[in-house]
């Protein structure tokens, strides 16, 4: 074996490698074989030690046929996003599929889709529209409930438990993320013109879709009870031009800011309301009759959203409503 450490030595001293090439090492392979008819036996294991050498300088030299690496294969590779929104057969996506008027056959596939759980039919002679609430017909010994039909928006179940994790959240878009898992329909791009929140209670909000043809009238809740009306009814996505502008006077105090119990045997109030009124009203004040307290809310473009509890117990429920201009220019008081 020293005899053929020492031929392998001198071999590599009188024939050094050229640099890496593969016809060059095939040649020096046939020459190594003409020299290994003058060694013996033994020496065999000398070439085959030179087309070692050879193959671990061209790593690639006896993979020709090899198939490449194909990309994006990585066993590590993440798993496809869930998308936000998945579409609901039948009905268009986003603000198209929103108030869409329907017959009785399709508010009822779309109930089913979205409440499995109810197998009762829906109250007949009512008019049916996505994205609008109705009750299930109910018989004696039923549970009231009702059923917000779908539009044409899906929310996954991600963006779902994210609203119910964050139910009243402060920022707008978390706000818009919320109503579109009570719609089904994707407002995320809506623009908010008015929003209130009562902590604890219930954040009443304002919204135009990108065409400005359509609003959506949403009420947010602590704990949602999966449909849009849980403060009662009123809210759903609507016709801008088909509502048009409230008056200003008492009549305005009167019947659209409303007011109930602050709670059970107390004299304390909760004012909400929601709609659109004259354009260049920038701000009301809601001013209780025997209470110490006012509650501001700002307008744009005549939206406004009412969500206030009045702690005061001395209130009596008529409220007076003075409104500003951009300016705080008084324009006009109102009473209920």
């Amino acid at each position: 074996m020293d005899d053929i450490g020492a031929e392998l030595r001198r071999l590599a001293g009188a024939d050094p490698l050229d640099p890496i090439n593969a016809p060059a090492l095939l040649a020096r392979a046939h020459r190594g074989r003409r020299r290994r008819r003058l060694l013996s036996a033994a020496g065999g294991v000398a070439g085959v030690a030179v087309v070692a050498i050879a193959a671990s300088l061209l790593p690639n030299l006896n993979t020709a046929d090899r198939q490449p690496a194909v990309t994006g294969t990585n066993a590590l590779a993440t798993k496809a996003v869930q998308p936000d929104f998945t579409p609901v057969r039948g009905i268009p996506r986003g603000e198209a599929g929103a108030a869409v008027k329907l017959t009785l056959a399709e508010a009822t596939r779309l109930c089913t889709l979205r409440y499995p759980q109810n197998k009762r039919p829906l109250t007949p002679n009512f008019f049916w529209s996505t994205t609008h609430t109705v009750p299930y017909a109910q018989q004696q010994g039923d549970r009231f409930a009702l059923c917000t039909i779908p539009g044409g928006d899906q929310p996954s179940s991600a963006l779902a438990a994210a609203a119910q994790r964050d139910p009243m959240p402060a920022e707008a878009s978390a706000q818009l993320r919320n109503c579109s898992v009570l719609f089904w329909t994707d407002l995320r791009n809506w623009r908010v013109m008015a929003s209130d929140t009562a902590p604890g209670r219930v954040t009443h909000l304002i919204a135009v879709s990108p065409s400005g043809r359509k609003y959506v009238d949403c009420a947010l809740v602590p704990k949602p009870d999966g449909t849009a009306t849980p403060a009662g009814s009123g809210p759903g996505i609507y016709a801008v031009d088909a509502g048009g502008r409230l008056k200003f006077d008492d009549n305005f105090a009167q019947w659209y800011v409303g007011y109930s119990q602050g709670c059970t045997g107390c004299g304390t109030k909760y004012y909400d309301g929601t709609g659109r009124t004259d354009s260049n009203i920038a701000r009301i004040r809601i001013a209780p009759v025997g209470s110490r307290n006012v509650h501001d809310i700002t307008l744009h473009d005549g939206w406004f959203a009412l969500s206030w509890f009045d702690p005061d117990p001395h209130g009596t429920g008529k409220v007076k409503l003075t409104a500003y201009d951009k300016n705080g220019n008084v324009l006009k008081v109102v009473h209920s």
